[in-house]
């Protein structure tokens, strides 16, 4: 039983896993600042962003925040975009397609977790005779 407890726990563990592994490029059209945490730098050029990072693009200029699936993110003239954990478009290369949304992972999570549960406290042997009514 435990190797099925523990097999239930590293599947579910995965999706996650590989959500939090997802990196975005921000390319910049004009002035463009990316704040990591201590105050915005102006970025001319392609650049790496990770979750939590801010992205601002002044009048006149605008940004494009390409997360690891191809999702495309615009930050438009004068707007500030958090850089997401999970993409906006979640699975989707430029929010086209059909792809894997964040809650049917935390469903599947939700359920390896009732899986796991019972099995847990199930506890018995299987031999116990049922209860009567």
């Amino acid at each position: 039983m435990r190797h099925y407890l523990r097999a239930v726990v590293y599947l579910a563990a995965l999706p996650a896993f590989a959500l939090a592994a997802s990196a975005a490029t921000v390319t910049p059209s004009g002035d463009v600042f990316v704040d990591r945490g201590a105050g915005y730098q102006q970025i001319s050029g392609p650049t790496e962003v990770k979750a939590g990072d801010v992205v601002m693009a002044i009048v006149g200029s605008t940004a494009t925040i390409r997360y690891s699936n191809g999702c495309l993110q615009p930050v438009n003239v004068g707007a500030v975009a958090v850089v997401s954990d999970v993409p906006p478009c979640a699975g989707d290369a430029a929010g086209t397609g059909p792809g894997i949304d964040s809650t049917i992972v935390l469903g599947g999570l939700a359920v390896a977790g009732g899986v796991a549960a019972v099995i847990a406290l199930s506890g018995g042997d299987g031999n116990d005779p049922p209860a009567s009514p």
